[in-house]
């Protein structure tokens, strides 16, 4: 017997595919919405695929050793005191923070190099740290979430999780971004 059929698999995945597809598309359209405010600082468009590919790329390896833990039993698809799945959100927490605050020093530096004062490089930076960590704590969340209820739905969450999250993170990220960058007035 194999541990995986072709047929489960495109099954599990075209929905999943259609349905990422069309939340990918709304992050778009959140950048369009916002395009008068994103021509003051066009510095927020360099920023768009730093916050979305760490966040996704981080989250991404949080489902991967989530999936791979309920597979093989090491945690259950239920919140609560699970040391397994506590040292995996605390691994994550730490590189999102590690990473993050390196590319919000970086931003930082241009800001600067692109002649922004330095009172609002600062405030550049602290916007897109800010942005990126809630960013990371709600497609975390939803990346627990989305492993937990795919396996106890009886899905293959190595089909549903990563797509769903990746396309979730575009919009948290960008969302996030925007937010930060108008409550902390850049």
């Amino acid at each position: 017997m194999t541990a995986y059929s072709l047929k489960r698999i495109l099954w599990e995945s075209y929905p999943v595919l259609i349905l990422c597809a069309v939340i990918s598309l709304s992050a778009g359209l959140i950048l369009q919405s916002q395009l008068e405010s994103i021509k003051t600082l066009p510095l927020i468009l360099v920023m768009v695929p730093p916050i979305n590919g760490i966040n996704n790329n981080v989250c991404s390896i949080l489902g991967s050793r989530l999936t791979s833990a309920l597979h093989i039993g090491t945690i259950d698809p239920k919140f609560g005191k699970q040391a397994v799945l506590r040292r995996n959100v605390q691994a994550t927490w730490l590189m999102s923070l590690g990473v993050f605050v390196f590319t919000s020093v970086i931003f930082f530096a241009m800001a600067l190099i692109f002649g922004i004062n330095p009172v609002q490089s600062v405030a550049i930076m602290g916007a897109f740290f800010l942005a990126s960590m809630v960013a990371i704590g709600v497609t975390m969340f939803c990346t627990v979430w989305l492993a937990f209820v795919s396996f106890s739905k009886g899905l293959d969450p190595d089909n549903v999780v990563i797509p769903i999250v990746t396309s979730i993170g575009d919009i948290i990220g960008v969302t996030c971004l925007i937010m930060a960058m108008k409550i902390i007035g850049v």
